[in-house]
């Protein structure tokens, strides 16, 4: 999933939202208390929509950070550690991000918790800290500010590792759990929907996946698919061509609906569906009749055609009890990790069509997974309740995830036990270090993101290899590390460590200004020309800011390339980079994991069939690779296809590969049992997740 600004947590998140001020006579809020920026009673606990005021944040837009996501592009763009929930947003497969760094998803860069963050400079949040019994943060902010994150999918957010699987446990053991315990996270930026089979970045997946499970999910220690809806693994055709699921016994929704397999069918349909338009259709085209009919133009197309077409697919997936079986287009060695994804989770038809294009306020956003969305307060928080439903009710009573886009301000809301949790960024290392008590909350664990400098291939410039390669090669990817991220490890190729298909032999991209000035000085004279207007252009921070005014120096001192800086709202930069047709010339973002297979990364990332493809890469030999290597049986004949397409991407330099990102998080003492996994969105896997007496 994209990352633009989110995590693991919605931190690849993804981006951050600010606040705006009070208005006159309003009282300012604590984020756990009850108050809020008006005089309005305290909330409700019972299912409430909160309208966005007029005065409110200006939120920032995945995965693939993303997610990510993304930052599923992890939150929002360039994000550095991956960010839990208090951090930009998968989901896309760009960086969007959550603090389970998860499924694939973009990410969009995020100086909140590491990463570049959003939020425009010019809309900075001013932190007061006021005493009145106990500390209260309050937090003022212009009306605009800016992977997951998600990225997200999050400009940039998810994060690194050498290792597969789960991550240290933190805070286990000691202490009673608070019956009535609530976890307070950021995940830093309102979502651009929650729609499962829509969304593609970190913040947006993170939602989903607290409040609905899929048919599978992830072992925290191996990262491999295993049962969660379904009871068993799926009974799968000596072909390969056919997974046949059987639900547990007893599943429900959490307003005690009985689940059916029909319900799974419904959230598979939608995926497939033209008229859904979603980010993610194309992990469903494996599925027999998905790809054809997803392909449609329900507006212009032969409505006959359109409905046979729909047919074919529904045909493709049949129901017998409590079985669902799937019928594929070829064998899929990976369909099990597609089945533990948000976009085939049970989508609740009545419910969809009782909230018409509202669907996703919490009244009609149903779920089967361990908590409900009881509260959207839109541009500030999501409240979540334990679902007495789920087949393994969690231990937390209330979870909220707040939105604060500034990192300095959720650094400073931790520090005021505002925030259970926080995605360590670069600028807050100094004042840990000087810290005894912030020293022992210190938290490592791994990362399964990407950050990447993105080309428009379809632009000038970047239409021209030889530009793309000199760019590549042209930045100091180890300093960048020591003088600005201080989180990560220098990335030259695509595929983060721990994840199949990670190749350290892949050093094409390595810093060499010499061949960097080689490579450019074979540029078309219309690529020449274009550098004259060249743009880069972020989710605006002032963390941000100083990240990509590092790569303006770099390529200024090294090509003699000036590159304007373009610094955009947070949900601008989201919505740039979804849609080719607006995609900027020059941007950041970050990638991460979905699931451990090169599928993930490989094709659904630069295949010409990624609709999560962040920079309009083509290209026959990479497409007859990958496609190839998805449906090969044969172990060693498929990782051979993917790294040959691997290294095929990083000589095409169809981007500029930066960092792999690492998780660090702070994480207070009265948090237990919270596993930092490399893959998992935020929600799965948290049932075990409680909080102490807070002190």
């Amino acid at each position: 999933m994209s990352t633009g600004g989110t995590s693991i947590w919605p931190s690849l998140p993804r981006t951050l939202p600010t606040r705006s001020s009070p208005p006159r006579g309003g009282a300012a809020s604590s984020i756990r208390g009850s108050t809020s920026w008006d005089n309005s009673p305290a909330v409700s606990q019972n299912v409430t929509t909160s309208e966005p005021s007029t005065r409110r944040w200006n939120a920032y837009g995945p995965r693939h950070f993303r997610r990510y996501r993304s930052i599923r592009s992890c939150a929002s763009t360039l994000h550095l550690p991956r960010l839990p929930p208090s951090s930009p947003r998968r989901r896309e497969r760009h960086f969007r991000g959550t603090l389970t760094r998860g499924p694939s998803r973009h990410a969009e860069p995020t100086a909140v918790g590491g990463g570049i963050e959003d939020g425009p400079e010019s809309a900075r949040t001013r932190l007061k800290l006021q005493r009145r019994g106990r500390r209260i943060l309050t937090q003022t902010r212009s009306r605009i500010w800016p992977l997951l994150s998600l990225l997200t999918l999050v400009g940039l957010v998810v994060s690194a590792c050498t290792q597969q699987g789960g991550g240290p446990s933190t805070g286990g053991g000691a202490g009673a759990a608070d019956p009535n315990g609530e976890l307070v996270t950021n995940m830093g930026t309102e979502p651009a929907t929650i729609d499962p089979q829509v969304e593609s970045f970190v913040q947006e997946i993170g939602v989903t996946m607290k409040v609905y499970e899929a048919l599978m999910t992830f072992d925290l220690k191996t990262g491999k698919p295993i049962p969660a809806a379904a009871k068993d693994m799926p009974k799968v055709s000596s072909d390969g061509k056919s997974y046949t699921y059987t639900l547990r016994d007893g599943l429900k929704y959490s307003d005690g609906k009985a689940l059916s397999a029909n319900d799974f069918k419904y959230g598979w349909q939608r995926l497939c569906d033209p008229a859904t338009a979603g980010e993610y259709a194309f992990t469903g085209y494996i599925v027999a009749g998905c790809e054809a009919w997803n392909s449609m133009d329900p507006k212009k197309d032969d409505p006959a055609k359109l409905a046979a077409a729909k047919k074919t697919f529904l045909d493709s997936i049949t129901i017998s009890g409590n079985d669902i079986s799937f019928k594929l287009t070829d064998p899929a060695p990976y369909f099990n990790a597609i089945a533990g994804l948000w976009v085939g989770v049970p989508t609740r038809e009545d419910q969809v069509t009782k909230g018409g294009d509202k669907w996703t306020e919490p009244a009609t956003y149903i779920g089967n997974g361990p908590f409900i969305m009881s509260e959207w307060k839109h541009q500030e928080k999501i409240v979540y309740t334990r679902n007495p439903n789920y087949r393994n009710p969690a231990k937390l009573a209330k979870w909220t995830s707040v939105m604060i886009n500034e990192g300095a301000v959720a650094f400073a809301a931790y520090r005021n036990n505002e925030l259970d949790i926080y995605p360590v960024a670069a600028e807050d290392l100094r004042t840990i270090d000087g810290d005894a008590d912030l020293k022992k909350q210190v938290v490592d664990g791994p990362g399964s993101c990407t950050f990447y400098v993105g080309f428009n291939n379809k632009k000038d410039p970047f239409t021209d290899k030889n530009v793309r390669v000199a760019f590549a090669k042209s930045f100091d990817r180890d300093a960048y590390i020591n003088d600005v991220q201080k989180i990560g490890k220098p990335a030259t190729s695509f595929i983060s460590p721990g994840i199949p298909g990670y190749d350290s032999g892949d050093t094409f991209q390595k810093f060499d200004v010499a061949a960097a000035k080689a490579a450019l000085a074979q540029a078309s004279p219309a690529a020449t020309a274009a550098l004259a207007n060249l743009k880069l252009t972020y989710s605006s921070s002032a963390r941000n800011k100083t990240r990509l005014e590092w790569f303006q120096n770099q390529w200024k001192t090294n090509l003699g390339v000036n590159a304007t800086l373009d610094p955009v709202d947070s949900t601008t930069f989201t919505q740039l980079v979804k849609k080719p047709e607006t995609l900027p010339v020059l941007f950041l973002l970050g990638w991460c994991a979905d699931y451990y297979d090169q599928q993930d990364w490989l094709t659904t990332v630069f295949s010409s069939k990624a609709s999560s493809g962040r920079v309009g890469y083509t290209s026959k030999q990479f497409d007859d690779l990958v496609f190839a290597a998805d449906k090969e049986p044969d172990p060693k004949k498929r990782d051979d296809m993917y790294q040959q397409a691997s290294r095929l991407l990083s000589s095409d330099a169809a981007a500029a590969f930066i960092y792999y990102d690492a998780t660090k998080i702070l994480q207070k003492p009265w948090v237990k049992d919270y596993s930092i996994t490399a893959l998992g969105f935020e929600g799965q896997h948290w049932t075990d997740v409680y909080v102490t007496k807070k002190s």
